[in-house]
């Protein structure tokens, strides 16, 4: 399946796997209001409201042009704000997503935090993102050129990355858009061991876990299938081109961290 409208790529991808996962660990089916942080377009909040109609979406992102042309497309469905996290006030939600933003945030730790602040006792937040060190972690592939196909060209010095890949703008995202994307992800250098602390620092108890060495939205993308990998500890950080995340705030901030971070042991 080939999606050219970034849009479309977003609705299609939360129909055919965020939203029967989410349903499945029970995090869409008891909320009643749902945050999207880096929300783009605003496809993924028309996807849950279809599943829950009386679901009351908003969505954020600092591109203001997507957030104006989202919002003609959603009508009333959600509502789409164009701010940044860390300056914005709202909530409280019962869910919270942060699909493949975290590592385009210089702070996750302090993203992760401040989403754990905007979640009702018992509310969930969704995560996900490419690990750093992992074959496209320097989301290479969104370039275009024979070395935005090379794995892991990332780790080499900044300066020769920045040489190996041409930019230019594709079906998804403008030229400008995509720059922006390569440089925030070498800012931040997202680990999985880093995230990992990240949550337990804020108190969120982990529901469910995956590693993937082909991810599902590459299903869309690429017309790859979904491949899962075990994330053995280190093996994660190396092959994973994918890492998601359900993680639930804990109704009892004390123990939220231990649980937390015994959750993480058991899964990876």
């Amino acid at each position: 399946m080939t999606v050219s409208d970034y849009f479309q790529y977003e609705v299609e991808i939360s129909r055919i796997h965020l939203v029967p996962l989410l349903l499945r660990h029970g995090a869409l089916s008891r909320a009643s209001r749902v945050l999207d942080v880096g929300c783009g377009y605003g496809g993924t909040l028309l996807a849950l409201k279809e599943s829950v109609p009386s679901l009351r979406a908003e969505g954020l992102d600092v591109d203001a042009a997507m957030v104006t042309q989202g919002q003609q497309r959603l009508g009333e469905a959600a509502k789409l704000v164009h701010a940044d996290f860390f300056e914005w006030s709202g909530g409280p939600f019962d869910l919270v997503l942060m699909r493949d933003v975290l590592e385009h945030i210089g702070r996750p730790e302090e993203a992760l935090a401040r989403a754990a602040t905007l979640l009702t006792p018992g509310g969930f937040l969704f995560v996900s993102f490419a690990p750093f060190f992992g074959p496209f972690g320097g989301h290479q592939h969104i370039a275009s050129g024979a070395c935005s196909c090379l794995p892991w060209i990332q780790i080499l010095p900044e300066e020769w990355f920045r040489r190996m890949l041409r930019v230019s703008s594709n079906a998804y995202k403008s030229k400008h858009a995509l720059e922006q994307d390569l440089e925030s992800v070498l800012g931040t250098r997202l680990t999985l061991r880093r995230f990992r602390r990240a949550a337990d620092a804020a108190g969120l108890c982990l529901c469910h876990q995956a590693g993937y060495l082909s991810r599902p939205d590459y299903r869309i993308k690429f017309g790859l299938p979904p491949i899962r990998l075990p994330l053995v500890p280190g093996l994660g950080e190396i092959l994973a081109t994918g890492v998601e995340a359900l993680m639930q705030k804990s109704t009892e901030p004390s123990a939220g961290g231990q649980l937390a971070s015994e959750a993480a042991r058991a899964s990876g």
